[in-house]
This record gives structure tokens, C-alpha cells and sequence, in this order.
């Protein structure tokens, strides 16, 4: 096993707060001692092969206090528009840096989407698609995709009626500073509703993950050629079937994406699409910003089977999805990205 130093690209835009909707925290230090800390917050994203471009127009951040306050992190200048599909391995955007906040307990973070400014565009439907989210206008979203040659609207599905949220316990300490990524997974945080209508709709779900920097680890590697579906006798060697995905050390078999669990396994906590080095001819998997701890790596070669609304393991109905191998725990330590080349 080589562990390597963690490497990260920054694209940065300034950012300011406002702190308003409920009570000032008990835990408030002397007036003459100061009551803020600061943050920095980066956005990440999962792979997707469907997914030819897919931008969100974020126009803030809000964050919750435990004392039921809310802290909101405006973007200025109406916001940015960021290009999921451009933070992939490894890559980011900087959407609040340096940024004061008041010092103390926080439970969750939210991004606050402008649906009106975002699409989809997908390579299998070929168009552009909007979006919708609860409560906010979804006609400045959309996504690119490759399957469809086109741009996709979206619509944001009911679990983030303000934005995409993730639950996360954090601390903001006073005069200290804090890094935090949120690792959105546009396979399932982006999902197609039919609702009669042509095309249907394109909901955005909160499909996201926060990390405290100061303890990211990583992990990344090889993948046996013998597992890649060109050389697979069971997987068709169609675009888009190669997946490692990633659990917690502690599960003992993996389970596939599903919207709805039905079976009572957990799912994977990311995935990430395997691709060869075009220099070396190596077939790679690259998870990045995890924390400490054990995880285990499962590889298909029929990843484009596993649809988000099916529970498609073990008894995928349409009879084409499996799991090809299933790792063994691997250890993760804050700043280091370990490599582990992964066999049958």
C-alpha cells in the first residue's frame, strides 16, 4: 500500500453572513472577547455517466445553529453557477472562503439553489432539462447529459425544500478557522420523475456528504483488467458499466443505489466511475475527502444497471446487475490518500 500526500485545486470567490432567526448562543464568551470564527466551504461532486453538463446556481449557504439560530452565508452578486461535471477527482469550487461566522455548535449545513438558473443536460435524452426544487422557481437549473445530447431542466424532490441540506455535526471556534467540502453525488441526488408530461421532470434530492478538511483522507487505485466490462464475460462492454463503490468498513455485504430500500442493507456512501489512464492503460477508482476510518470498495462492470429507483441487488428484475468483487476493509488517516490496487 503507497499513501501519498493529498493535493487539492481551488477556484475561489469571496462571500459574506448574516446571522438572524433565533437567539444568541448561551455559550457566547465576555463582550470584550471576540464571538466569531471562520470557514471556508468547497463544493465536490460524484460522477455520473449520463451527465454531459450539470450546473447549480447556488446563491447561498445557511447553517444551523444549535440554538435553533440560523446563520445564512450570502454568495453576493446573484450568486455563481458551477459546472458539477467540471469537480471530479479530486477538483472543487470555493464557494465561501475566509468567511466570519458566529462561534459555536452547528448541526447542519444547506445550500440554497436558484433552480431558474440551473439544468441538465443528458446524453441519453438528448436535451436540456430544467429543474425544481420545494419552494423555489426551478427555471434557471438545468444539466447537460451525454446520453441524450441535450439540456435537462430539473425539479427538486420534497426531502429539500430549501435547498440541498446535509445533517452534520460541527464546530465553529472562536478565532479559529474550519474547512469544510460537501461531496453532492449527482447519480443520486439527481432523479427523473414521470409525471404524464413529455420528457417528465428532473429532481434535485439531497445526495450529500460534508467533511471536515482538517481530517481528509483518501483512497484510490488500480482496478484488475479481468473486472472491466470489455474483458467480462456477463457485463455488456457498453459505455458506462464500470463503478467502484465505496462503504463503511463495517458493512459485510455491498447493496446497490436504490431510492427506496427494500431489502435492509445498506447502500454505497459514494461511487465513483472507473476510467483508464490513457498513458499508462491502467483502469483507476479515486475517492477523495473521507474521513478516518475503515472502508471497503465493491467493482461492477453493469453499473449502468443499477437504477436509483429499483432495488437492484441481489434480484436485479431486469436480471443485468452484479457485483464482481467486494475489498476488504482499508484504513483512511486524515491527509493522506492511500492507494490500494484491487483484485478479483
Amino acid at each position: 500500500m503507497k499513501t501519498l500526500s493529498m493535493k487539492f485545486m481551488v477556484a475561489a470567490t469571496m462571500a459574506t453572513f448574516i446571522y438572524g432567526c433565533g437567539s444568541s448562543s448561551s455559550e457566547a464568551p465576555p463582550p470584550d472577547e471576540p464571538t466569531t470564527g471562520s470557514i471556508t466551504i468547497s463544493l465536490t461532486d460524484d460522477p455520473w455517466e449520463d451527465a454531459m453538463e450539470m450546473v447549480l446556481h447556488v446563491t447561498g449557504i445557511e447553517m444551523g445553529h444549535t440554538d435553533g439560530s440560523v446563520v445564512m452565508i450570502d454568495m453576493g452578486g446573484g450568486g455563481m453557477s458551477i459546472d458539477m461535471m467540471q469537480l471530479q477527482n479530486g477538483e472543487f469550487s470555493m464557494l465561501a472562503d475566509n468567511v466570519e461566522v458566529p462561534m459555536g455548535q452547528y448541526e447542519w449545513m444547506r445550500l440554497m439553489i436558484d433552480p431558474s438558473q440551473s439544468h441538465i443536460d443528458l446524453a441519453s435524452t438528448g436535451g436540456r432539462h430544467g429543474m425544481q426544487m420545494g419552494g423555489i422557481d426551478p427555471s434557471q437549473s438545468h444539466i447537460d447529459l451525454a446520453s441524450t445530447g441535450g439540456r435537462h431542466g430539473m425539479q427538486m424532490g420534497g426531502d429539500a425544500e430549501n435547498g440541498l441540506e446535509v445533517m452534520h455535526d460541527f464546530e465553529i471556534g472562536q478565532s479559529q478557522h474550519s474547512e469544510f467540502m460537501l461531496d453532492f453525488d449527482i447519480r443520486r441526488g439527481v432523479q427523473h420523475h414521470d409525471n404524464g408530461m413529455m420528457g417528465g421532470e428532473y429532481r434535485l434530492h439531497s445526495a450529500m456528504r460534508m467533511i471536515d478538511m482538517s481530517q481528509s483522507g483518501g483512497l484510490m487505485g488500480t482496478v484488475d483488467p479481468s473486472m472491466i466490462d470489455v474483458n467480462h464475460p456477463e457485463c455488456d462492454d457498453a459505455p458506462g458499466g464500470n463503478w467502484a463503490y465505496l462503504y463503511h468498513g463495517d458493512v459485510t455485504e455491498p447493496d446497490d443505489i436504490a431510492d427506496v430500500d427494500t431489502d435492509g442493507m445498506p447502500g454505497p456512501i459514494g461511487a465513483d466511475r472507473i476510467d483508464m489512464d490513457t498513458m499508462t492503460g491502467e483502469h483507476r477508482y479515486h475517492f477523495g475527502y473521507l474521513d478516518p476510518g475503515q472502508y471497503r470498495i465493491a467493482v461492477t462492470c453493469s453499473g449502468e444497471w443499477d437504477e436509483v429507483g429499483d432495488d437492484d441487488h441481489p434480484n436485479d428484475p431486469d436480471g443485468q446487475f452484479d457485483f464482481h468483487m467486494f475489498s476488504g476493509p482499508m484504513d483512511v488517516m486524515a491527509g493522506q490518500m492511500h492507494e490500494n490496487n484491487l483484485g478479483p
